[in-house]
């Protein structure tokens, strides 16, 4: 019965899904009973996705998804289709040309139109494990660690539970015995034998999902290849990108490494995105390169010199003022705690005392807030622990918001936010805030 249910349903779609190309346009059928009919324009396909897993790829076959901005997920999937096959439609689609034109020429071996791939960065071991280890998977596993550790009692019998409870309880006492006021070390250990479990599991997790990156520039499509056992593939044309953003998280700032993220017009979910590894045009790269490599990626960015400008001013008086009121709410919550248990002491003021950081704090941050706006490109940068630098084509914003706050009015700045079609990897488009409102 198990085996028959889904034999069927593979039998049924197998004599009912067709596709073609015909004026402009991808048209998939299928359906038994109820037929389905989808027309979709090939100028709305922002991507065909080439996917194949470890049994398709033993039967020598690819799963490809057409991808637009119509909403989550792909748009129509392909799944049982030969590798050269799959190459011909995602051709002819970026090529607006019929399917028997592109499956002529590429097997006659006559597409010159079409320069052979140059290989942009390439990614090895060494760099994996770098990825692994400096980005957030880690964090991530930590995470699924406690909350696996909340389920055990769920999962194990009660009496084996209550036995591990009273071992580890055995075991904690045995060392209070042995390290007295040392016990700090033991548990020190373990906590770090967990961090290093938490490594090793996010550099394997790096090294499956990235293994053999490959990115590449054919004309005007970014192409990547990448992973150990579901092998992906990706052609993105350089004219949909909707924004790209260069992320630096603490530990990579630290180590001048960076993440380049990319948002076209795609509805795909965060979370799918995250799974696959499609969040990220390029997982790690170092920040020296950036300056040769961004201009292949976006035409014309090394030409539109635009000078950094700063916000007002007042970002350092506003964002001072903010963490006084809150400091000045903690310190108060202290005294009157104190004040119902004992007579408040001066010591309680204590939040105060942060002040100076406070503004240090506020003065850092102000100095790596800068935004540029050029003829091709609006550019935003940001923070200096971490920091995030956002690149948007001005041919792709879609609206312009500037927000005014009753606190803004009187002197006279907005936050200001471009928006583009598409703005899941990246977290969002880019935003500035304290602007002269004249600029």
């Amino acid at each position: 019965v198990f085996l028959a249910l889904p034999i069927y349903s593979a039998v049924v779609r197998y004599l009912t899904f067709t596709y073609r190309l015909d004026q402009g346009e991808l048209i998939t059928k299928h359906g038994l009973i109820a037929r389905h009919e989808r027309h979709i324009p090939l100028a709305r396909v922002q991507d065909i996705r080439i996917e194949q897993g470890v049994l398709q790829r033993l039967f020598g076959v690819v799963e490809a998804q057409v991808e637009t901005g119509a909403g989550k997920g792909p748009e129509a999937s392909l799944s049982v289709l030969s590798r050269a096959e799959a190459e011909r439609l995602r051709r002819a689609v970026f090529e607006h040309l019929p399917a028997g034109a592109a499956a002529t020429r590429t097997a006659a071996g006559l597409d010159e139109s079409m320069p052979a791939p140059e290989i942009l960065r390439t990614i090895g071991l060494r760099e994996l494990v770098l990825e692994g280890v400096t980005s957030n998977r880690m964090a991530s596993v930590l995470v699924v660690f406690a909350v696996g550790f909340g389920f055990v009692d769920d999962l194990v019998p009660r009496e084996r539970y209550e036995q591990w409870l009273r071992e580890g309880g055995e075991m904690v006492a045995r060392w209070g015995d042995r390290y007295g006021e040392s016990i700090w070390i033991p548990l020190a250990l373990l906590a770090l034998a967990g961090v290093l479990a938490s490594i090793v599991v996010s550099v394997v997790g790096s090294i499956v999902l990235f293994h053999g990156f490959t990115l590449a520039r054919r004309g005007e499509d970014l192409q990547r290849r990448y992973g150990l056992l579901r092998q992906r593939s990706s052609n993105l044309p350089r004219r949909r990108i909707q924004l790209l953003k260069v992320e630096e998280g603490l530990l990579r700032r630290w180590l001048r490494l960076a993440t380049i993220r990319v948002d076209t017009a795609s509805g795909a979910s965060d979370e799918e995105e995250k799974k696959s590894g499609r969040d990220v045009l390029l997982p790690i790269a170092r920040r020296d390169e950036l300056p040769a490599l961004l201009p292949q990626l976006l035409p014309g960015l090394e030409s539109d010199a635009a000078p950094w400008r700063q916000v007002s001013r007042r970002a350092i008086r506003r964002g001072f003022l903010k963490g006084a009121i809150a400091l000045a709410f903690v310190a108060a919550a202290l005294l009157a705690v104190e004040a119902l248990l004992r007579a408040p002491r001066w010591l309680d003021i204590w939040p105060l005392f942060l002040l100076p950081a406070v503004y240090w704090l506020n003065v850092i941050s102000y100095r790596h807030i800068g935004y540029a706006s050029g003829r091709l490109y609006f550019q935003t940068r940001r923070g200096w622990l971490g920091r995030a630098w956002h690149i948007l084509p001005l041919r792709n914003a879609q609206t312009l918001v500037i927000r005014e706050t009753p606190f803004d009015r009187r002197p006279g700045v907005v936050t200001l936010h471009l928006d583009t079609a598409g703005q899941s990897p990246t977290g969002g488009a880019p935003g500035i805030a304290n602007l002269p409102r004249a600029e």
